[in-house]
């Protein structure tokens, strides 16, 4: 088959990854892969078959202008239109499999414009397919229920004026409905989630975010931290947020829960991710290390297994990566009781709390580090949950089938 993968970008946080891990799981199954991704600002060189839409400064400035200045209201994007409807013709792609259209990539419309001439297969990482605006309902009561009017939170990612919220819902109803577009969720939960939203009646299927546990591996401690110069007399907690200043992210917990803890100077936070707003540990006296937003997979993989526990804590999750690649690196996670989290992290493996507080937090943090042989055990027993239910060859499998699925699906209709 030739697969066209779409997404906003090439590397940034865990969409971006799981993307990247059927990418090239696709191609090594014999596949021709390609990608068109909106931007890439990084200084990674791209593979030949990623494509990049915006590249350039004179790019990005039409599309700021395309989009009246990131506005994040399009039905269309012409540009972005134009050029993937001609690659799909001209590569004679058979399916497409989307993921993140948001961050004015695509408008509403054009989604349905792509799946009209091509079976279309999208991953909802996010809560953007189901809402008027925004990637995650944080502090939303009503959500969607009632069709997003008088949205209390027009800032939220992507932010919009207030008054568009409704009627971009009411276009994601008539864009997304009726045309060949199989969803997927990574969790059960999610899954619900889509049940009580506007595509109901859609095909959705749960396929679970995976790693290549071949690569993701629990390293030996000890040398380990030798070699990053990491104490060995220190509890050591990790935390990862690709942007910690979202509100989601729960890092305000994070923070009033080091200063609850009894022995606050045998602990050291080791961060992965940007900086914003982690200076206020330095200034409280707390001891941390900072590793900045790493891309390197060997590299992540050396900083979880540098940590005790990894601290996960997210309020809104529609599933969370960075949890399975502590875990399958052997790291126990403390996590909220929230969205996926419950299915992800279940007793034995790790701390799935009863209450979203600091106070929580910290209880479980201290617990963690009170019984040395309960953590080992914890990290052992993480791993093997990663090894028996997020397996990169299931995920696959799951996939490549529904790609077939859609394919004949399309031929079918064609011929009828």
């Amino acid at each position: 088959m030739k697969i066209l993968f779409l997404n906003t970008t090439y590397l940034c946080g865990g969409a971006e990854a799981v993307t990247l891990r059927i990418f090239q799981g696709m191609k090594e199954r014999g596949h021709d892969v390609y990608e068109i991704v909106s931007y890439h600002k990084r200084p990674e060189k791209l593979p030949e078959d990623v494509h990049v839409l915006y590249h350039g400064a004179p790019l990005l400035v039409l599309n700021r202008v395309l989009t009246r200045g990131h506005s994040n209201e399009n039905l269309t994007i012409p540009y972005s239109r134009q050029y993937i409807l001609r690659f799909i013709r001209e590569r004679q792609i058979d399916v497409v499999h989307l993921h993140n259209a948001h961050g004015n990539f695509l408008g509403i419309d054009d989604i349905r414009a792509i799946a009209e001439v091509c079976p279309v297969v999208w991953t909802v990482h996010d809560f953007w397919p189901l809402t008027g605006h925004c990637t995650s309902p944080v502090d939303c009561p009503e959500r969607w229920e009632n069709g997003c009017a008088h949205c209390p939170h027009p800032e939220h990612y992507p932010p919009v004026r207030a008054e568009r919220v409704p009627t971009l819902l009411e276009a994601k109803k008539d864009a997304f409905h009726g045309v060949n577009i199989r969803f997927t969720v990574p969790s059960e939960w999610m899954r619900r989630q889509v049940l009580e939203s506007h595509l109901k009646e859609e095909r959705c299927v749960c396929i679970p975010n995976a790693l290549d546990t071949a690569r993701w591996t629990p390293c030996e401690k000890s040398e380990l931290r030798k070699a990053y110069c990491i104490p060995e007399d220190k509890h050591i907690v990790g935390f990862v947020a690709a942007d910690p200043q979202i509100k989601a992210k729960g890092m305000n917990y994070l923070f009033e829960a080091l200063p609850r803890l009894s022995s606050p100077q045998d602990y050291l936070l080791l961060i992965a991710g940007k900086d914003n707003g982690l200076t206020v540990l330095s200034d409280a006296g707390f001891q941390t290390r900072r590793f900045g937003y790493i891309t390197d997979q060997k590299e992540m993989n050396r900083f979880y297994s540098l940590c005790d526990i990894l601290v996960n804590p997210s309020v809104y999750e529609t599933f969370g990566l960075t949890t399975i690649e502590a875990m399958a690196s052997g790291t126990p996670v403390i996590v909220f009781p929230i969205c996926a989290m419950p299915e992800i992290v279940p007793p034995g493996v790790g701390w799935c709390l009863p209450e979203v507080s600091s106070a929580a937090l910290a209880r479980a943090m201290e617990s963690a580090f009170s019984e040395p042989e309960r953590l080992a055990a914890k990290g052992a027993a993480a791993r093997e949950h990663v090894l028996e239910n997020y397996s990169e060859t299931k995920m696959l499998d799951a996939f490549e089938a529904l790609y077939q699925e859609a394919v004949n699906a399309a031929s079918c209709r064609d011929h009828s």
